[in-house]
């Protein structure tokens, strides 16, 4: 492997114990995959938040003793759990001393304490073509697509060594040439443009599209050319989960993908026709509810609210609460949360009877603690993995059938234009 005098350094331990250990576990890593030299970072989004064991925390904390610090600018993903309003979750007291001494020691090596699961809605957005290393599968395919900026699919604690060393081996879709599509699905023709605005079509789309591609590098053509930020968070979310996604190009849309030539370097190697009938298979799967129609629970906010998406509630809310019979959690990260408030967007919507959470991850909801049977969201993500973290069948709908559902305290869904 050919390294620079300043890599060289760091794997000697010149600059200290911590970068030496970040540099050899990144160095095995460029060894493994025959990857001939490193390539300098510009950022860093960490995602060994999440508390997982005991093991996850004295990790870094033992980094954080040793001195280390990153090296670029390092955002931090979503925590467990709200870390001021934890009990009201009720997560266990034990969840939040584990998840203060996540805080504390990646606050000591000079990460940015933004404790979010969509970043890039919170002004940590890198440029196209900027190298970063990223983790959180939502953003690694958010960043990859949306910002053509180049990470590959890390996951903690390998990106935390990532940003202390400052540099990633290059290889994978770090490399131009890698992110080339090479194979392609088309929307079908009995897929409409008046369809999307249900805005619930772009995650059964990202369903289907996922279950197709894997973590291969494909292309979608067909999608409208204007399209919201919020969904294609949901979109990047949603794909990345019903498959490995790390990077996907939407023809017209996406900044490597402005024309089905800019996507290839050859023509696609496969073709697959998207259909009503892979929507239907879709819905399916993300709404397998086995409920009697009541919910206990709405849950939103995975990825992470933002402020568009807290105005479309409020709209759709119209004035009505949320129903006694039921309740709404919102996530979002502080930043957008701290925006929210000083607008007084807030408040309007707490007086609804919307419980909103900062810093958390909807995937961590403690059911047992609860005694609930029944959720309802708008994340594709989330409904993807309830059953497996929570041990539930959710119901998924788009925003508005989730305002209609917390406000009736029962299940309210439009049938749509690709059901039979």
């Amino acid at each position: 492997m050919q390294l620079t005098d300043y890599e060289k350094a760091l794997l000697d331990g010149k600059h200290g114990e911590a970068r030496q250990m970040a540099m050899n576990v990144l160095y095995d890593l460029g060894v493994y995959y025959g990857v001939d030299r490193f390539v300098e970072i510009v950022g860093c989004h960490d995602d060994s938040t999440v508390y997982f064991g005991e093991a996850q925390v004295a990790f870094a904390e033992h980094l954080a003793d040793l001195g280390a610090h990153f090296a670029v600018p390092t955002s931090t993903n979503a925590v467990a759990l709200d870390m001021k309003r934890w009990d009201i979750q009720r997560h266990g007291s034990d969840w939040m001393a584990a998840t203060r001494r996540i805080e504390a020691s990646h606050l000591k090596m000079g990460a940015i304490a933004s404790w979010t699961c969509a970043p890039y809605q919170a002004g940590f957005s890198p440029a196209f073509g900027q190298q970063v290393a990223c983790a959180e599968s939502n953003v690694i395919a958010f960043v990859n697509s949306i910002l053509g900026a180049r990470t590959n699919r890390y996951a903690g604690p390998l990106e935390l060594l990532a940003g202390i060393a400052g540099r990633v081996p290059y290889f994978g879709l770090h490399v131009p040439e890698n992110r080339k599509a090479e194979g392609l699905v088309v929307l079908g023709d009995d897929i409409t443009p008046d369809m999307f605005a249900d805005r619930s079509l772009y995650n059964f789309i990202a369903y289907a599209y996922g279950s197709i591609v894997g973590d291969r590098v494909w292309a979608l053509d067909g999608m409208p050319t204007q399209i919201a930020m919020d969904d294609l968070k949901q979109f990047s979310a949603t794909a990345a989960s019903s498959g490995g996604i790390a990077l996907f190009h939407l023809i017209g849309v996406t900044p490597e993908a402005q024309t089905r030539e800019m996507a290839f370097d050859k023509e696609p190697t496969e073709v697959v026709t998207l259909t009503q009938a892979h929507l239907r298979e879709a819905e399916a799967e993300l709404c397998n509810f086995d409920g009697d129609g009541s919910i206990d629970l709405v849950s939103l906010g995975c990825p992470h609210f933002s402020c568009a998406e807290f105005q479309d509630l409020e709209d759709a809310f119209a004035g009505r609460r949320v129903s006694e019979n039921t309740k709404m959690w919102i996530f979002t990260g502080r930043g957008t949360y701290n925006t929210v408030q000083d607008s007084g967007l807030l408040d309007r919507v707490k007086r609804l009877g919307v419980h909103v959470f900062v810093d958390g991850c909807i995937m961590e909801y403690p059911t047992d603690k609860w005694g609930t049977r029944s959720i309802m969201t708008n994340s594709g993500k989330f409904a993807t993995y309830c059953f497996n973290k929570v041990g539930i069948h959710p119901v998924f709908g788009n925003i508005n059938e989730c305002v209609e559902t917390a406000v009736a305290g029962k299940v309210i869904r439009s049938k749509k234009p690709w059901s039979n």
